[in-house]
C-alpha cells in the first residue's frame, strides 16, 4: 500500500492525470492534498483547486493540509510530519507530486526525501519504505509567449522582469555529505562499473559479461573477482545507480535513469573543466564580456 502527497496550485487537472496514472499500478491507501493557506489571491486559487480535486477523488477520503509554499519552514514541518507517520510508523511508500510546487517547497521535498530514504522508479525495489518524487509534464508549454523577434515578445519580457528581489534566504540543508561513490570503498571500481555500463549502452546481459568488460576475458572464472563484483553491484543497486533483473539463471545488470544521469555528469564535468581552463586562457589574452561553454 502507498500514500500520495500532492501540492495543488494552478494545475489540478495535471495533478489528477498523474494520480490516475499512479493508481493504475499502485494500491493507494491514503491521499494528502497540500494547498496554499496564505490570505492572498494565490492562496484563494490554491484552496479552491484543492477542494475541486478533493471532490473528484473523494473515494480516497483525501486529507487537506494548509501550508505556506513560500516558507521552507512551513512546508518542511508539515511534510516531515506526514513522512514520519507514513514512512516510519505505518511503513508505507510515499509518492510526492511536485508538479505545482515553487522552488522553496521543492528544496524542502528533496531534503526530506534524502532524510527518509528516496529511490528512482527504475531502481531495485527497496526493502524498506521509500519516498518517491515525481512531476507531471505539460501537454503544451509557452503558448502564452508572443512569437520571438516580434515587438510584443520584447514587451512581454520587460513586463515579466518587472519584479525586484527583496531579500536573499539560504535554504537549510543537512550538513552530512551524500557519498554516492564512496572514497573508502574502492572508488575506482565503483566508477569503473558505472562508466563501462554507460559506454556499453547502459546494460550488461549478465554479471559475467560486466566482469569481462571491466577486468578482461576469463576474469569472471575467479571466485574472488566474481564475489567482489557481486558486492559492488549490490552496493550500487542499493544507492539507486544500477538495477538487477532476474530471468532464469541470467541476471541482467543496467544503469537506472539516475545512474545514467550521474555518470554522464561525472564524465561531462571533466570536459567542462577543460573548457573552463581554455576559456580562462582566452580571457587572459583578450578580456571578454561573457563566455559561452558548449558541452
Amino acid at each position: 500500500m502507498v500514500v500520495t502527497v500532492h501540492y495543488v496550485g494552478f494545475h489540478p487537472t495535471m495533478i489528477l492525470d498523474g494520480f490516475e496514472k499512479l493508481r493504475v499500478s499502485k494500491p493507494i491507501e491514503k491521499v494528502y492534498i497540500l494547498y496554499d493557506k496564505k490570505n492572498d489571491r494565490y492562496g484563494a486559487v490554491s484552496k479552491y483547486n484543492a477542494q475541486r480535486l478533493a471532490q473528484v477523488i473523494s473515494f480516497f477520503k483525501p486529507i487537506l493540509v494548509g501550508v505556506n509554499p513560500l516558507s521552507y519552514d512551513s512546508l518542511f514541518t508539515k511534510l516531515y510530519s506526514i513522512l514520519d507517520l507514513e514512512v516510519r510508523v505505518n511503513k508505507r511508500d510515499v509518492y510526492i507530486d511536485c508538479t505545482d510546487m515553487p522552488q522553496e517547497a521543492m528544496s524542502a521535498v528533496i531534503t526530506l526525501s534524502i532524510i527518509f530514504g528516496s529511490a528512482s522508479p527504475d531502481s531495485t525495489p527497496m526493502p524498506t519504505p521509500t519516498v518517491y518524487v515525481y512531476t507531471m509534464s505539460a501537454e503544451r508549454r509557452g503558448e502564452f509567449i508572443p512569437p520571438p523577434d516580434s515587438p510584443a515578445f520584447y514587451e512581454w519580457i520587460e513586463e515579466k522582469d518587472s519584479k525586484r528581489g527583496v531579500d536573499m534566504e539560504l535554504i537549510p540543508l543537512p550538513s552530512a555529505k551524500l557519498e554516492l561513490i564512496e572514497e573508502d570503498v574502492d572508488e575506482s571500481k565503483e566508477r569503473k562499473v558505472l562508466e563501462v555500463l554507460y559506454k556499453k549502452k547502459g546494460h550488461a546481459d549478465s554479471l559475467k559479461t560486466l566482469i569481462e568488460w571491466c577486468e578482461g576475458v576469463n576474469a569472471a572464472d575467479k571466485p574472488r573477482v566474481k564475489n567482489e563484483y557481486s558486492r559492488l553491484v549490490t552496493r550500487l543497486s542499493r544507492k539507486g545507480l544500477v538495477y538487477k533483473s532476474y530471468g532464469g539463471k541470467v541476471r541482467k545488470i543496467g544503469l537506472t535513469e539516475f545512474g545514467r544521469i550521474f555518470i554522464s555528469a561525472i564524465l561531462n564535468s571533466e570536459k567542462f573543466k577543460e573548457r573552463v581552463r581554455d576559456a580562462e586562457k582566452q580571457r587572459s589574452l583578450k578580456p571578454l564580456v561573457g563566455t559561452v561553454l558548449e558541452l
